[in-house]
């Protein structure tokens, strides 16, 4: 049975960033914030749910129901610009990372070594032709990768020496320690992803588009309910096997930084279950921040939906390009990362918003009561989280 699209959104959310995200957080806190993790998973449930059922029982990309209701042409313009940059500059920011992550993961697999310029041009070209493929190929490849993600992170964690029970107490006991409060923020951000309601609004319109829409919705509610728990767990893997290590006395300086950390607890597989996962990691998460950007930029100027457009093609190449110049030149591209979160901050809940609407007016299936109001809860909370963004971006600029 075909499991729909939403692997594509754990191939995207599952990068670099969350890796390293997830392995500190566990090395600073211990077990503390893993139920921050299953918060963030079910919030992203509800909200890709909607995402979804605005693809595929409204039959609208978010892009396109946007460029539908804001009639008035300042507003459009308005909506226009956020959603352009918020897609654009929050993806090429997040491309950086994610080139330099699959990099480190791949050179980790190299015992003689290799170039990182000679990587990431590869692992560029690899991103491009990915990019090229028709959907439902890529939705096989990406699944594929996400498999191997879950195999070789789960491995992980259970060769590192877990205290399950405390672990299981940081799953469902909500607390925070002192000073993770950046940190629990840092988690629910790499889960919760703004760019990913868009890329999955668009695939599941696409995907689905010769199949009965109440089937169609089941296939890919069930699609949701095995690959985004498994997303999460993949998350948590990552969190606890980071609570089993001891921090270099530098601190972690970088995604590379972890591989030799777990070396006392994996032994001589630490190198090859490291490089896999990160490798996995940063290669899915390469080719859908680029479709991302694509997709919604294309919904949102009404261009035609055909994937060898010149003007679709040129949004995902500037991205992928955007991002492999970051990572060729070593530039830490920290000013793009601050405008990504600010123009995050202020997209997330809005589109939260706007999926939640339009899936509930949708006619072709009643959605009950209960779960509009799970939906608007998560929504207030993701405002909440928007605003602390961006009282983050201003303590950055130091204004």
């Amino acid at each position: 049975m075909k499991a729909g699209t939403s692997s594509l959104i754990v191939a995207a959310f599952v990068g670099p960033g969350t890796v390293l995200t997830c392995a500190t957080a566990g090395i600073e806190f211990s077990y503390a914030l893993a139920w921050i993790l299953v918060f963030s998973v079910a919030a992203t449930f509800v909200l890709q749910s909607f995402s979804a059922g605005a693809g595929i029982l409204a039959q609208k990309g978010v892009g396109e129901a946007m460029r539908e209701a804001a009639r008035n042409p300042l507003t459009r313009t308005l909506v226009f610009v956020l959603v352009v940059l918020g897609l654009w500059a929050g993806t090429a920011a997040f491309q950086t990372g994610n080139l330099l992550g699959a990099t480190a993961g791949l050179g980790s697999l190299m015992p003689g070594g290799a170039s990182r310029i000679a990587l990431l041009l590869v692992l560029g070209g690899i991103a491009a032709i990915c990019l090229a493929l028709n959907l439902r190929l890529l939705t096989q490849i990406l699944t594929g990768m996400v498999a191997l993600m879950s195999a070789v992170f789960l491995v992980t964690a259970f060769l590192a020496p877990v205290d399950w029970g405390a672990a299981l107490s940081g799953l469902f006991v909500p607390v925070l320690p002192e000073g993770s409060l950046i940190k629990g923020l840092a988690l629910v951000g790499t889960t919760v992803v703004t760019y990913n309601l868009f890329l999955h609004a668009s695939t599941a319109k696409r995907y689905w588009r010769s199949t009965d829409t109440r089937k169609a919705w089941r296939r890919e509610t069930i699609g949701m309910a095995i690959f985004l728990p498994l997303g999460g767990l993949i998350s948590i893997a990552i969190l606890v096997a980071g609570a089993t290590f001891e921090a270099p006395a530098g601190g972690i300086g970088g995604i590379a930084d972890i591989a030799p950390i777990i070396e006392p607890a994996a032994g001589g597989a630490a190198r090859l279950l490291f490089g896999l996962g990160l490798f996995a990691a940063g290669i899915t998460s390469s080719v859908t921040a680029p479709l991302a950007a694509a997709l919604g930029v294309r919904e949102i100027f009404d261009w035609p939906e055909n994937p060898r457009d010149w003007r679709f093609r040129m949004v995902w190449i500037s991205v992928l390009v955007t991002g492999l110049a970051f990572a060729l030149v070593g530039r830490n591209p920290l000013e793009i990362i601050i405008a990504a979160q600010a123009a995050n901050g202020l997209l997330l809940p809005f589109m939260a918003g706007f999926v939640l609407l339009l899936t509930a007016r949708q006619r072709q299936v009643t959605l009950p009561a209960w779960y509009k109001g799970v939906g608007i809860i998560v929504v207030l909370i993701t405002a909440g989280l928007g605003v602390r963004t961006l009282l983050w971006v201003w303590s950055q600029l130091g204004l």
